[in-house]
């Protein structure tokens, strides 16, 4: 099937091409709000912001819309948040419309005074602050070096990543929530002293409930109140519409697709406005709304068109929020990207296809929309129809590599290698950059990425780093010494060990702090929050949670063992002093001894040499990680994810082994090859990927740029998805695409003004290319092109 767009979602489409604002409105509310429940249990305050920001924030039904609901009062903004971090803004307060990446809209002099007040207000309070303050100074001074981030509460967005239970909330309503609700409250024991917490967090859900009911209805009044001003009489009916929609959902059970969007649109905001960050998802939207579809369309209530325009609309709404960032993370992180998922696809609860009609009417429905913010993960496997691929593929060239794929066949045994029962693996989604999670059961988080080629740096230089000249890690020996391979795996597993227990230090903590502000909304939409009475962010849902450590630099890491393994002690060519010494010297005036290591073996192109020793040091890693017990007795597990991590964390690492120069950047995506060095085609770069053992892995990314001539037509794209399939089949994980060239991407840097709808996957994410700093620019364009499938 495929459908153009209406003239309706042209237009809706087309507001949203413009420059993001900050909105000051939910911050301000919410200190306005803490001012007034000081003294009073946290999750009851959180509850009651949460009410006081839907009660009195700006709403406003745009011309043309269907569906009703914004995050904030503006068409495409990010919100403020005070309780994690804001500070960065006050310094920003000029410039964030001037800055050289991602910038905003200027602010007014009544928003400047505002945000003022707010970060003073919160001021030692935010989780920042509170994280500084409890983090040892000598642990602080490693935070960008040994990782790319503190954590969530240094981002200054909460958790998110998480999918809830909407299928719950279209089949039963909220208001079946709010019973169980009070029954619980009614069997408490308020003798028992831990009965009291549960007491103020059901409490707590039930004024977030009844905000809920009340926010949609808001917006129920105002299309009322505009039906009657209408004179069109067709925009006057869907305006009634509206009203009437509203007035039931989502306190209700949805009485047909529309509503069900409806309804699911409304609890999607409000899960951003209490706990905006990026990674929030819809989760497996094709498997939940299909019953409501397909009920329609057999009742001849709906077509496939008006079902198309409504998937249509839905994904132009997610383009409205974004995730602020202040100046320096911009550069490195360019694109706005808030990595909205929904998730289409895979096999269902009891292991049966799961494609339905709905999976390729979202699909065509981002052909149609095709804007960034909406990330769209497809779930492949054995028995997934050919015709299903085919689409999501065709998609995914249509839009230069928009889609994202993953395997089922890695992705369900990695689930279930972390406890999670076969029904509910099944039912897995993927959220954020790439953490596999089960809408409404787990909750797995990230929050770091780990520098894993600073431990080659520092085991071939004595626990020193070479860009800072201080002495990170232990001592581990002079490596001009070391006289066996083993030696210098040893050194470099220390190095390893050591700085994972600084990581783990602002991991927990991190998580600690997020405790303090619970997400009582969210919480609400768990199945096992509900049941104990505990907030997701204090553990609700063990032992269902895990803590993600990605990995960065894991390419860099298997060359570069294998070029010490194969120029020095298999070869002889050079001894470990020269090697040494040419580091020290970041290869100026050892071109030779460049030359040799760049010669060995390198990852991607089906060696085993290199791909094995790669395979040893992620399992060394994920069994390091897993050894480690994060807050709440979360598991411990690792994934390859480095989104533009590489280039930041490059800086902070001197010259290595594979001939990577001190200070460029790391190989990117995950567990994606160095940058250009898989040079014996796209085959032998993904059988390299499947090698390894993925199943200690809580995801992987591979990141792969094709010419467009190589899927240009109907042969090339049936050998390509024939690929894709392979890649799932034997081991892979996730993969995405750039379908590009290079002379383009050349091109758009020194004409962008010609280029200004041009999408690309920078990292886990799409943007467009001109918007990019060109840190990211050149990242994007040093991958290796593949002229052919």
């Amino acid at each position: 099937m495929a459908f153009e767009a209406t003239a309706r979602v042209k237009e809706l489409r087309s507001r949203m091409l413009t420059t993001p604002a900050i909105c000051v409105e939910r911050g301000y509310l919410m200190t306005k709000s803490y001012q007034e429940t000081e003294g009073q249990p946290e999750a009851i305050r959180r509850a009651k912001a949460l009410e006081k920001i839907l009660k009195e924030m700006t709403i406003r039904i745009e011309d043309g819309e269907l569906i009703a609901g914004w995050a904030t009062g503006k068409v495409r903004a990010g919100a403020v948040l005070p309780e994690i971090s804001s500070e960065w803004i006050l310094d920003e307060l000029d410039t964030v419309a001037t800055r050289e990446w991602d910038k905003y809209v200027p602010l007014t002099e009544e928003e400047k005074a505002k945000l003022k007040e707010v970060v003073a207000y919160w001021k030692g309070e935010a989780l920042y602050d509170k994280w500084q303050a409890l983090v040892p100074e000598q642990a602080k001074e490693l935070n960008h070096i040994i990782q790319g981030t503190a954590g969530f509460s240094e981002n200054s967005h909460h958790m998110a990543h998480v999918a809830v239970d909407y299928e719950r909330v279209i089949t039963k309503g909220l208001n079946d929530i709010k019973r169980q609700v009070e029954e619980a409250l009614g069997k408490l024991d308020l003798s028992v002293m831990e009965n009291l917490d549960k007491y103020h967090f059901y409490s707590a859900v039930k004024i977030v409930l009844e905000a809920a009911e009340n926010f949609a209805k808001r917006y129920a009044q105002l299309a009322a109140g505009l039906a009657k001003q209408e004179s069109n009489p067709q925009r006057k009916s869907e305006l009634e519409r509206i009203a009437e929609t509203c007035n039931w959902v989502p306190a209700n059970p949805a009485r047909n697709f529309y509503e069900a969007i409806q309804s699911i649109w409304f609890v999607y905001i409000i899960l951003m406005i209490e706990g905006w960050g990026a990674g929030m998802s819809l989760g497996r939207v094709d498997q939940y709304l299909y019953p409501f579809y397909k009920k329609d369309v057999e009742a001849g209530v709906i077509t496939d068109a008006e079902a198309h325009e409504l998937l249509s609309l839905l994904l132009i709404k997610m383009n409205g929020v974004v995730a602020l960032a202040d100046k320096n993370v911009s550069k490195v992180l360019g694109g706005y990207p808030i990595m909205q998922g929904l998730t289409l696809g895979g096999v269902t609860r009891d292991g049966r296809d799961a494609v339905n009609e709905l999976s390729y009417l979202f699909l065509e429905a981002d052909r149609v929309v095709g804007l960034s913010a909406e990330e769209i993960m497809v779930r492949i496997n054995k028995i997934n129809p050919e015709s299903f691929v085919m689409k999501a593929a065709e998609t995914a060239v249509s839009l230069r590599g928009k889609i994202k794929f993953v395997s089922d066949e890695t992705s369900i045994p990695q689930m279930m290698n972390c406890g999670i029962p076969l029904e509910y693996a099944r039912d897995y989604i993927s959220t954020g950059c790439h953490n596999p999670t089960i809408p409404a059961f787990s909750h797995d988080l990230g929050g770091v990425i780990f520098n894993l080629p600073l431990a080659v740096d520092l085991a071939l230089n004595n626990g020193f780093s070479r860009q800072t000249g201080k002495q990170i890690g232990p001592k581990t020996g002079d490596p001009a010494m070391f006289r066996t391979f083993e030696e210098v795996m040893e050194a470099y597993k220390k190095q390893v060990e050591h700085m994972l227990s600084v990581v783990f230090l602002y991991k927990n903590a991190d998580m600690k702090l997020f405790a303090e502000v619970p997400v009582v909304f969210q919480s609400a939409l768990f199945h096992h929050c509900l049941e104990k009475g505990l907030d997701i962010y204090q553990g609700g849902t063990h032992p269902y949670h895990t803590h993600i450590t990605a990995i960065a630099g894991a390419a860099n890491v298997g060359d570069s063992l294998a070029a010490v393994k194969k120029v020095v002690f298999d070869d002889r060519q050079i001894t470990m002093r020269q090697l040494v010494s040419a580091l020290e010297k970041n290869f100026e005036g050892e071109e030779r001894i460049r030359h040799l290591l760049q010669q060995a073996p390198k990852f991607g192109n089906d060696d085993d040499y290199v791909d094995l020793i790669l395979k040893d040091v992620l399992i060394h890693a994920c069994d390091t990680i897993r050894k480690h017990k994060s807050f709440a007795g979360r598991q411990s597990v690792a994934s390859t994810v480095a989104m533009t991590a590489n280039i930041p964390l490059g800086w902070v690492v001197g010259a290595l082994p594979d001939g990577r120069k001190a200070g460029e950047p790391l190989s990117e995506g995950g567990i994606s090859p160095y940058q250009g060095r898989n040079v014996s085609g796209p085959t032998p770069t993904m059988k390299s990927v499947a090698k390894l053992d993925q199943i200690k892995l809580r995801g992987s990314i591979l990141n792969m740029r094709f010419n467009p001539d190589a899927v240009k037509d109907e042969p090339k794209m049936r050998k390509f998805v024939s690929l894709l399939r392979t890649f799932c089949e034997i081991g892979g994980n996730l993969i995405q695409f750039n379908f590009v060239d290079t002379q383009m991407l050349k091109d758009a840097q020194k004409n962008p003004e010609k280029y200004k709808d041009l999408l690309v996957r920078v990292a886990t994410y799409s943007a467009y290319f001109v918007e990019l700093s060109p840190e990211l620019q050149n990242d994007i364009i040093n991958r290796t092109e593949f002229e052919e499938v």
